[in-house]
């Protein structure tokens, strides 16, 4: 079969060149679905005000778990999908992509049921104030039934890149999010549709991605296509399926769990400080993500790079690798710090478009607290990322559920104790912690393994 896109040998040239041209699309790829949710920040907090804002970031974490059962599932089965690819077994990839996409209608029938069923216990578990459940709920029903769309979007571009192409997914995902942002102004700003506007604006951007995509496979990639005869129960592909692709769900969705249960204590909060601090909470932690977003997609790319190399035998190259992305890491970590502590207030402006001195008060000072241990995440997902790359599956889980028990007492222990403190201390408690373990981890299993780095 003939590869679709361009590939990248990163088994050869400067190290740290390529680890970032590997890395550059995928993190255009994340920075573009960012628009999605800051461009409802930004048009909801514009038009519809702070009230309305702070429904919406109270069940932030809801929307973050659905996304990551969408990203890890689908990215669990594309690792079966490129196999089959790379073997040239046409037959079983397409009856692989038919038990993908079963698997896929199978998931979303029944999220969007339970969710839609329980909605309401789902806003007393979340602790939303009562007067900001009425677009709260709004906003998690348009959500919840256009999860097909999120589902299908990440089925299609996750199947391109586990083909070898890399590029079209990001075109399309940057031209619906131009259009993402057209429909936010034309549904909240010009029709008044509150926040199921900005909602049903994301939902058809999501699908215009993923109608392009198939329209593309459709047109350009013959050996994905599937029939009628794709459609064979096979127990042990559909074992495999769920397997890959549960575990990777597993891993965002204990993070995602734990921090449900911090924005969770942060909704009672605002009973102590008004609900204010909801909408500061949700735009501090969406522009750290933003300001860590290349951080999390070199791991990506150096958990490949050293897999590649480790099979390869390239150990000296995989050290230059690990020390290329520490030296970056560590000048990118110090450059986003300074951006937090001199332009934090403009920033939470500028993606809320609030006036509140509330909001930007306590937005500033969780961004103040969090940002200096931004070195420690750094060094968390390098080395996470490494172990990764040496075949250590269960690293990243055993780290995810150590941060969601460390979640759990932070919203049952420190937040009730020390209030918004409580939520601007979680998860520097947490990268400490698990920094250390994946650390020492790392060095206890390359001590053991022969000609691997230390």
């Amino acid at each position: 079969m003939a590869r679709t896109g361009k590939k990248h040998d990163m088994t050869a040239g400067n190290p740290l060149k390529v680890l970032l041209l590997f890395a550059v699309p995928m993190f255009l790829g994340q920075i573009f679905q960012q628009f999605y949710n800051i461009a409802d920040m930004k048009i909801v907090g514009m038009k519809l005000g702070d009230n309305a804002l702070a429904a919406m970031s109270s069940i932030t974490s809801v929307f973050g778990i659905l996304m990551g059962i969408a990203n890890g599932l689908n990215n669990g089965c594309a690792i079966t999908v490129a196999r089959m690819y790379g073997a040239d077994n046409t037959k079983m990839l397409r009856r692989t992509l038919a038990s993908m996409l079963c698997i896929n209608f199978t998931t979303v029938g029944v999220f969007s049921i339970i969710g839609l069923a329980f909605i309401n216990p789902l806003m007393v578990l979340m602790k939303v104030p009562e007067n900001l459940k009425a677009d709260a709920k709004t906003y998690l029903t348009f959500i919840l039934c256009g999860m097909i769309t999120t589902m299908a979007y990440n089925m299609c571009a996750s199947v391109l890149r586990s083909v070898g192409d890399s590029r079209t997914p990001l075109y399309f995902l940057i031209g619906s999010s131009i259009v993402n942002v057209a429909l936010d102004y034309v549904f909240v700003v010009r029709l008044n549709f509150g926040v199921g506007g900005a909602a049903a604006a994301t939902i058809i951007a999501q699908a215009l991605s993923a109608v392009l995509c198939l329209m593309y496979i459709i047109k350009s990639v013959p050996e994905l296509h599937i029939g009628k005869e794709d459609f064979v129960f096979d127990g042990a592909l559909i074992k495999e399926l769920l397997a890959m692709g549960l575990s990777m769900s597993l891993i965002t969705s204990l993070v995602s769990f734990g921090s449900a249960a911090v924005s969770r204590a942060n909704n009672i909060l605002s009973a102590r400080y008004g609900e204010g601090v909801i909408t500061a909470n949700s735009a501090a932690r969406r522009i750290d993500g933003l300001i860590m977003m290349p951080m999390s997609t070199l791991g990506m790319a150096l958990s490949t790079f050293v897999s590649l190399n480790r099979g390869a035998g390239h150990y000296e190259r995989i050290n230059r690798g690990i020390k290329g992305a520490l030296s970056v890491g560590a000048a990118w970590c110090g450059l986003g710090v300074a951006l937090l502590y001199g332009f934090g207030a403009q920033l939470v402006s500028l993606i809320t478009d609030t006036h509140s001195d509330t909001v930007i008060k306590f937005a500033v000072e969780y961004m103040r607290i969090n940002s200096p241990f931004f070195f420690l995440l750094m060094v968390l997902l390098v080395f996470r990322s490494v172990l990764q790359g040496f075949g250590k599956k269960f690293i990243p889980i055993i780290t995810a559920a150590a941060e969601l028990v460390l979640k759990f007492f932070a919203a049952a222990v420190l937040v009730p104790q020390l209030g918004f403190l409580g939520i601007c201390v979680a998860e520097p408690a947490i990268w400490t912690v698990t920094a250390v373990v994946v650390a020492t981890v790392y060095i206890k299993n390359m001590r053991n393994m022969k000609k691997e780095i230390i």
